[in-house]
């Protein structure tokens, strides 16, 4: 697919995820937007540490606003001596942890799935700024790399200390914050030798350049480009209706229907 289809339905999905409030709906968003890391064919360790995130994400975001909503209606789920666990709290952190896993998981597939050169080219046809699609490219580039070092930085770590879970919460929580700095330092090195590398060819940003490999829509692309666009619009238009008619703005009683349905589905 051509990097700026890929954009586009990136883009779709987050508008999407914005209108949707049921965690219904933003699991089925979820599902979809997991389902190009399928065709990718990643390992089962990546797989299995992506499930165990994904866990983790939706399993804290819910205890800690389940924990701590304070809104008004609210119903008692679970109370424990001073603490108790919301039910509108634990359904809203289903929301926004959905919401961000969504959005996680159409983000690494598009990164994933598409070359730097690739992207960078898709942002300048999008006219986006030179030296901000080129900082785009460059992140993206890197990204890997980073990922491949706090796993090595991980490993060192295990093979000369004792397991993490042998330590006290408040060590653990220094012992990983102390892992990040190779990382960081590495990382800062890595962008100071590109952006030497740049000077010592004269990068010139406002240079006129031509593109090796021309991006050309085919018809699939239009196609997927068009389904995806036509969901987003008529998500956005029915949020947007729905808003006028809840907030007794705008209310025409033939659309009581997509009323209905947006309050149990959307």
């Amino acid at each position: 697919m051509e990097p700026r289809a890929r954009l586009v339905l990136l883009l779709c999905a987050s508008l999407v995820a914005i209108c949707l409030e049921s965690p219904v709906s933003l699991a089925v968003l979820t599902a979809a937007c997991a389902l190009p890391l399928l065709a990718l064919r990643l390992t089962g360790v990546w797989w299995r540490r992506g499930v165990f995130v994904v866990i983790a994400i939706v399993w804290s975001t819910v205890l800690s606003q389940g924990l701590f909503y304070a809104e008004q209606p609210r119903v008692a789920l679970v109370s424990l001596g001073p603490l108790t666990l919301w039910r509108e709290g634990v359904e809203w952190g289903l929301v926004q942890s959905l919401r961000f896993v969504a959005l996680a998981l159409a983000g690494i597939a598009l990164s994933v799935s598409t070359s730097p050169d690739r992207m960078f080219a898709a942002l300048v046809r999008f006219r986006v700024p030179f030296g901000l699609a080129l900082m785009t490219a460059a992140a993206l580039r890197f990204l890997p790399r980073i990922g491949e070092e706090v796993l090595l930085v991980r490993q060192a770590r295990a093979a000369r200390g004792r397991p993490v879970w042998k330590r006290s919460p408040w060590a653990w929580l220094l012992l990983e914050v102390s892992l990040l700095r190779p990382v960081v330092a590495r990382s800062w090195r890595r962008a100071q030798v590109l952006a030497e590398s740049l000077d010592a060819r004269g990068f010139d940003p406002v240079a006129p350049r031509t593109v090796r490999r021309p991006l050309v829509f085919r018809g699939l692309d239009f196609g997927v480009m068009a389904a995806a666009m036509t969901v987003t619009l008529a998500v956005l238009g029915a949020r947007v209706a729905y808003l006028l008619y809840v907030s007794e703005t705008v209310y025409v009683q033939a659309l009581r229907p997509l009323y209905g349905f947006v309050r149990a589905w959307l």
